[in-house]
């Protein structure tokens, strides 16, 4: 347990996606059940994470069989808590990831030499009640930062530069090894018919991770002082995007 606060990339993500949201969520404590993009991602990302931790020390890929069956056995244990949509099938979701996690174990695994997997950092603040707290997904050893997406179609080329999430990746980067990456990597695993990977490549500079404190100071001063208003205008505030609709509209 940190002595301090701590906020991270997905919190601040949230703040800034609907405050009320984060309320709900991170002061009332109120968890709701994944959806299915949700569990299909972590799935994925918990499969490849089995294989790249251990290629760190093997510098070898595990056998695709055993990555496929980590996935299989992690989705199903995930499914049961998950909210499925009534259209959904979750094994014919099961065999589609299944799918996925081999398009990145033939075509984005073996380009990759991780020299960390899930690296943790902390970034304290003078004069400040809480931290930022980040794990680095891969770190490979051409000093790439590497990040695993997916996704129901192609992202939008300008995904990396606008994530706040590689940034604050590229702060803990510099934070651990005293210099700055090669580059940030989003590596996209696209879910369509027949899936496709697609890597967006970008760099940080010095300006960009300040940007991102100053965010994330302002994040943190509207928590403080409970500023928690719902973003109605925002993409995501309907009946089918946000879980707590109807409690925010009873309690707005």
């Amino acid at each position: 347990m940190l002595p301090k606060q701590h906020l991270s990339a997905s919190q601040v993500n949230m703040y800034l996606r609907c405050p009320r949201q984060y309320y709900y969520r991170y002061v009332e404590g109120i968890k709701l059940p994944p959806r299915s993009a949700m569990t299909f991602g972590k799935a994925t990302h918990s499969a490849i994470e089995f294989n790249l931790k251990q290629k760190k020390e093997t510098r070898e890929d595990l056998k695709l069989n055993d990555v496929q069956e980590y996935f299989a056995a992690t989705f199903e244990e995930l499914a049961s808590e998950t909210e499925f949509a009534k259209d959904e099938d979750p094994g014919q979701m099961k065999d589609e990831g299944i799918v996925i996690v081999s398009l990145h174990h033939t075509e984005v695994a073996p380009k990759i030499q991780p020299i960390e997997v899930e690296e943790e950092f902390i970034v304290e603040f003078e004069n400040a009640d809480y931290v930022f707290k980040g794990f680095i997904d891969t770190v490979d050893e051409q000093g790439y930062i590497r990040d695993t997406k997916t996704a129901n179609k192609r992202p939008a080329k300008s995904a990396a530069k606008q994530s706040l999430q590689l940034t604050a990746y590229a702060l803990g980067y510099c934070l651990k090894y005293g210099e700055e990456e090669k580059g940030v990597l989003l590596d996209y695993l696209v879910r369509n018919k027949k899936p496709v990977y697609v890597p967006l490549e970008d760099t940080r500079t010095q300006r960009q991770i300040d940007r991102f404190l100053n965010i994330v100071g302002y994040v943190a001063e509207g928590i403080k002082t409970k500023l928690f208003f719902p973003n109605v205008t925002g993409m995501l505030c309907s009946e089918k995007w946000c879980g707590y609709w109807d409690r925010c509209n009873k309690d707005i």
